[in-house]
C-alpha cells in the first residue's frame, strides 16, 4: 500500500474518532467547513462542476450555478457526517426513522406484491443522501437488500470505514465485478437490489445516450436486466428537506413492452427512459446532485 493511501486512511480514521466525542452539531459544522474549503481551493473540480451545470442549465447565471455546486458540496459533506455518526453508534435506528418522511411506501409494497416470488431492482442517482436511502430502505424491507458499489481506490478506507458504514443497518454490498449475475440470482429468489445509474461508464461497459441534450457514457445494465429477465425497476431517491430532515421519493415502476426493435436498440431506448428520470430529479433538486463527477467525460481544460 502506498504511503499516501496510509495517510488518507489515517486522516479519515482521525475524523471518525473525532466524531465519537464532538457534539453532533460540531461534527456537522466541521464537515460543512471542509466542504466550503474544498469548494474554494479545489479549482479543478469546481470548474468541472460548473461546466456540468452549464450543460444542464445553459441559461442560468453563473452565480446561481455556483450556488448549486456549493450547496451540493455541503449536502455531500453532511451525508458523510451522518455516516460517521451512524458508524460510531451515535444515531440509532429510531432516530433515522424520525429523520425521514415518505408518503410513497405503498408503491414498494404494491410493486413487490406484483412481482410474486421475485424481488425488484431499485435505481437511484447521486442526489441528496443516497447512502441514507439504502440504509432506510433496508430497515423497512422485510427481505434482504443488496446494493451495487464500486470498490474504493483506498482499500483500507473502503474495508474499515465505508463498507461497515453501508452495512450497518443490514445492507449487503455487491462490488461491481460479477455484480450483474449476483443481482439476477438475488432478485430471482425474492430479494431487492439497488444501483446508481448516473455514473460515467464508457463503452464497451456502457453506451452513449443523451443526457440533457448531450451524449453521455452511461450504464445500460439496468435496461438489459429489465428486458431480458422481466425485472421490475423502481426509481427511489432520498432528498434533503431541512436540517437533518429528508424525504424518500418512490416513483412508479418503469413500464416496458417489446417494441419490435432489435434487442440492442430496445436496451438503448430503455436506458434513455431511465436517464430521463435522473434528468427530472436534477431539475427538481438542482443543488442536490453530485455535480463534481465528470458525467459527460469532458476533457480537462488547461489554464
Amino acid at each position: 500500500m502506498k504511503f499516501s493511501e496510509k495517510l488518507e486512511y489515517g486522516a479519515t480514521a482521525t475524523m471518525l474518532n473525532v466524531s465519537r466525542i464532538l457534539p453532533e452539531t460540531a461534527v456537522y459544522a466541521m464537515f460543512k467547513g471542509f466542504a466550503l474549503l474544498f469548494f474554494q481551493l479545489g479549482r479543478r473540480r469546481r470548474n468541472l462542476a460548473l461546466r456540468n451545470t452549464e450543460i444542464v442549465f445553459p441559461n442560468k447565471p453563473l452565480e446561481q450555478r455556483k450556488d448549486y455546486v456549493r450547496n451540493s458540496y455541503i449536502i455531500l459533506a453532511e451525508s458523510f457526517a451522518l455516516g460517521l455518526l451512524i458508524l460510531t453508534r451515535r444515531v440509532s435506528k429510531e432516530r433515522l426513522f424520525s429523520m425521514v418522511e415518505t408518503d410513497d411506501w405503498h408503491r414498494v409494497e404494491k410493486a413487490l406484491a406484483a412481482c410474486g416470488k421475485k424481488g425488484l431492482l431499485s435505481i437511484t442517482g447521486h442526489l441528496g443522501n443516497w447512502e441514507l436511502m439504502s440504509q432506510y430502505f433496508a430497515m423497512r424491507l422485510d427481505r434482504p437488500l443488496h446494493v451495487v458499489a464500486r470498490r474504493g481506490n483506498n482499500r483500507m478506507i473502503d474495508d474499515r470505514i465505508v463498507r461497515p458504514m453501508r452495512e450497518f443497518f443490514g445492507v449487503d454490498v455487491f462490488y461491481k465485478k460479477n455484480a450483474l449475475m449476483r443481482m439476477v440470482k438475488a432478485i430471482s429468489k425474492g430479494d431487492v437490489c439497488g444501483t446508481l445509474i448516473d455514473q460515467k461508464l464508457n463503452p464497451p461497459e456502457g453506451i452513449y445516450v443523451d443526457l440533457f441534450g448531450k451524449p453521455a457514457p452511461t450504464t445500460n445494465s439496468v435496461a438489459l436486466l429489465q428486458i431480458r429477465f422481466d425485472i421490475t425497476v423502481l426509481p427511489i431517491f432520498m432528498v434533503k428537506t431541512g436540517a437533518r430532515k429528508y424525504r424518500m421519493i418512490i416513483r412508479e415502476p418503469i413500464p416496458w413492452t417489446d417494441n419490435g426493435k432489435p434487442f440492442e436498440e430496445q436496451v438503448g431506448d430503455l436506458t434513455l427512459v431511465h436517464q430521463g428520470i435522473i434528468e427530472d430529479m436534477v431539475r427538481r433538486y438542482p443543488d442536490q446532485w453530485f455535480w463534481a463527477h465528470n458525467r459527460w467525460g469532458l476533457p480537462r481544460v488547461k489554464k
